[in-house]
């Protein structure tokens, strides 16, 4: 399957690429937004000092493949490493499915474009398979965890998979640091940190993408990406929230790029 990216689509990853390698030039995430755009970077309080811009694409754009480019980008440009913890967040169960299969599959041009990033070493699983991720597959691989934001979007942490105490993901707590201990949650009813996927996504960092982020702009979704300490956020939506007033629970979008329908038109 042959795929090439539309002009609009190139021009969002260099606008991405370059935002992403000042951010690393800089460590400010805000002055970068502000260089970049000349408007003011909105912070959210669970998320104060973390990259996290939208790119802003109308509807049959072609968001997921450039979430697919995007991971390749903030692994060199602000990662600046050879492979990375993903936790890709789609709207709907159906979605999801989609999203596995294409990224799954080798010959996809999303896949292809993962692959091209990473030399071919990719896992993609859904969460339910992350509940057994080994040490072995995060050092060797670039990992995607697959999920829908309703999956994580939770206030009671009691009976929800992820947050549970694990011996299958033992491994992955070895040998921690005291500043890694630190970063941990508690396992309930336990004096020490949940072997938990939570709890290894806080250590690892993941770069998270949001499909259609529109869907995920309540306190609680931004408490729980919160929750797993992550690098960046990336947001692919045609519809950003623009409105920001925490005190009513709006929280706008940092729209970093944002292609027209004209632009779409263009290029059929």
């Amino acid at each position: 399957m042959t795929f090439q990216l539309k002009i609009y689509q190139q021009r969002c990853l260099d606008e991405l690429a370059k935002y992403l390698r000042r951010t690393w030039q800089l460590q400010d995430a805000d002055t970068a937004f502000y260089e970049h755009t000349r408007r003011t970077y909105h912070h959210v309080e669970a998320l104060r000092g973390l990259p996290y811009v939208c790119v802003r694409v109308p509807t049959g754009g072609g968001k997921p493949a450039l979430a697919a480019y995007a991971v390749g980008l903030a692994a060199e440009n602000l990662l600046r490493a050879d492979k990375c913890l993903v936790l890709w967040l789609a709207p709907t169960t159906q979605i999801v499915d989609q999203t596995m299969r294409a990224l799954q599959d080798k010959h996809h041009p999303y896949r292809r474009a993962l692959d091209e990033a990473f030399e071919g070493c990719v896992t993609v699983m859904d969460l339910k398979s992350a509940l057994d991720l080994q040490r072995g597959t995060l050092e060797s691989d670039t990992v995607i965890i697959v999920s829908t934001m309703a999956a994580l979007r939770v206030g009671d942490m009691d009976g929800r998979k992820i947050y549970e105490d694990s011996g299958v993901l033992m491994s992955n707590f070895d040998g921690l640091t005291e500043t890694q201990q630190s970063l941990l949650e508690n396992a309930n009813g336990l004096t020490r940190p949940a072997r938990s996927l939570a709890n290894l996504l806080r250590l690892r960092r993941p770069l998270i993408i949001v499909d259609e982020a529109h869907n995920a702009r309540t306190p609680l979704s931004f408490e729980s990406l919160a929750r797993f300490n992550p690098s960046c956020i990336l947001e692919f939506t045609a519809t950003p929230e623009t409105t920001h007033n925490p005190e009513q629970e709006h929280f706008a979008s940092n729209v970093l790029h944002h292609v027209s329908a004209a632009e779409l038109k263009a290029e059929n």
